[in-house]
């Protein structure tokens, strides 16, 4: 309508200037500017009230998502995406609430266009796609990591992939990296992330640096309103810092000083932790107080026995400093018989012990009882398998150790204790081609390599490969250790 309107004036223009009327063609010039003007008006008024349609529904889809209002989130959110010819915020916010839903799978579906794996993407839906992958049952770390990657290739400055890469280099325990990406991120009002650059700090070697940074965390902790949500978070991570701060007894005080009740089972951990990392710090001084360090360990363990990295260095500490087997046995067993997940690492302790005398079937008996206590814990399930490969020929059993390692490689793809001990499994099972590729992949990083060329050397004989099998012999007599065991056992 507006268009018909200018051309019927500029029309009326034309006819005016072509009647030699110049007057009244110049009088009518302003008529056909202000029609251009009011068109203007109404298109660029029609575009404002969308945009801020737009942003209202927006914000709506937020707050409901806030709120925990998943469906109305979802239908907000999907009306947004109607509205804009491609709202890549719209479908973040639909994804978040087919999550909250606990329909995840859907979610991954609809992040896959604008986020496809192969490529990089829109990098929040890259970010939520890692987030959601590392929250499943069994996460899946390469695809994580595949996507964190894309997230930042895509916006290197994107700060929530920045702190999430962070986070999984951390539970990679790789802290120089989790210190490259905690870098690039402003701080000033984030304790946690201060709390974790410390502890990264820390286990980078830079000690002066991680005490300096656990003091802002400590200080921008006790700055935070006590009354706000996650109050016993708030002090926890104090705790921590104090702990980072090598001030271990403050840290104790303060944890049992501010509990108002019977302590639960995070208070247990962080107790816990701080005293694995008293008793850590004592054991790196040039004069080592053996005894204090296992006294701290014990009252760890008595704290919070579920703490296997407790459990597991107070085991490492006693092989350690103990020369005596029958007192270090006696030892063990009173600390960890009390029932429950510790009674686990007394057989496995026991296992090892079996299997460094050759008692295998023992050994194995021991590995069992541990792990039918708590299932699931690699190093466990590692040595179950390595027993059933020692001991056993029967195919089942052989298959049910090749599986519990195929699940331990899916969460850590190059250990080299996991993929040698399943390369037992398969040369056990006459896969002599599979056997060599994981044996292949553990050598650079083997503990014992001259036991990996040896059993490499074996494998190609198999294989018929001559050459390889006399490289790999020759090697393996060259580099002997034979104070270092000679398999995957933990």
């Amino acid at each position: 309508m507006i268009h018909d309107l200018v051309n019927e004036t500029r029309y009326r223009v034309s006819t005016m200037l072509d009647e030699r009327r110049p007057l009244d063609g110049m009088l009518g010039l302003p008529a056909l500017f202000t029609v251009i003007l009011l068109g203007f008006m109404v298109l660029t008024s029609h575009e404002t009230v969308d945009l801020e349609q737009q942003s209202q529904m927006e914000a709506d889809a937020q707050t409901y998502l806030d709120q925990g209002r998943f469906m109305e989130a979802r239908l907000t959110a999907m009306r947004l995406a109607r509205n804009g010819t491609e709202n890549q915020k719209a479908v973040l916010i639909e994804a978040k609430a087919l999550r909250g839903m606990g329909k995840e799978k859907d979610a991954m579906r609809l992040l896959s266009h604008s986020a496809p794996l192969e490529r990089p993407g829109y990098a929040p839906a890259h970010v939520l796609q890692a987030a959601i992958v590392l929250s499943q049952t069994t996460p899946d770390p390469a695809v994580a990591k595949r996507h964190i990657e894309n997230a930042l290739q895509a916006d290197p400055s994107n700060e929530d992939g920045l702190e999430l890469a962070a986070r999984f280099a951390a539970i990679q325990r790789d802290w120089k990296a989790a210190l490259r990406f905690l870098t690039k991120i402003n701080l000033e009002k984030r304790a946690d992330l201060m709390l974790m650059k410390a502890t990264a700090l820390q286990y980078s070697g830079m000690k002066d640096d991680a005490i300096k940074c656990a003091q802002e965390a400590e200080q921008a902790l006790r700055n935070v309103d006590k009354g706000t949500v996650g109050a016993d978070r708030i002090r926890f991570s104090i705790a921590v810092s104090l702990s980072l701060q090598r001030r271990f007894e403050d840290a104790v005080k303060w944890v049992v000083g501010t509990n108002t009740g019977k302590p639960d089972q995070e208070e247990r951990q962080v107790l816990g932790g701080i005293y694995l990392s008293w008793s850590r710090h004592l054991k790196d001084q040039a004069m080592v107080d053996k005894l204090q360090v296992l006294q701290l360990l014990e009252k760890g363990i008595q704290i919070s026995p579920e703490s296997q990295d407790l459990i597991m260095a107070f085991l490492h500490d006693c092989e350690e400093f103990s020369t005596d087997t029958e007192e270090r046995k006696r030892h063990v067993e009173r600390v960890l018989g009390e029932g429950g997940i510790a009674t686990s690492f007394l057989h496995y302790y026991m296992g090892v012990q079996d299997w460094k005398n050759g008692e295998r079937d023992s050994a194995r008996t021991h590995f069992e009882l541990a792990s039918s206590l708590n299932p699931g814990f690699s190093v466990i399930s590692n040595n179950l398998a390595m027993a059933i490969a020692s001991v056993s020929s029967k195919q089942d059993e052989l298959e049910k150790a090749l599986s519990m390692m195929d699940e331990l490689l899916k969460r850590e793809p190059e250990n080299p204790f996991y993929l040698d001990t399943r390369g037992h499994v398969h040369a056990k099972l006459g896969r002599f081609k599979e056997a060599v590729g994981d044996f292949e992949r553990a050598l650079p990083k083997a503990r014992n390599q001259d036991s990996t060329h040896a059993k490499l050397a074996d494998l190609y004989q198999h294989l018929g490969m001559q050459d390889l099998a006399a490289q790999h012999r020759n090697a393996s007599l060259a580099r002997m250790q034979p104070s270092k065991p000679a398999t995957a056992i933990q």
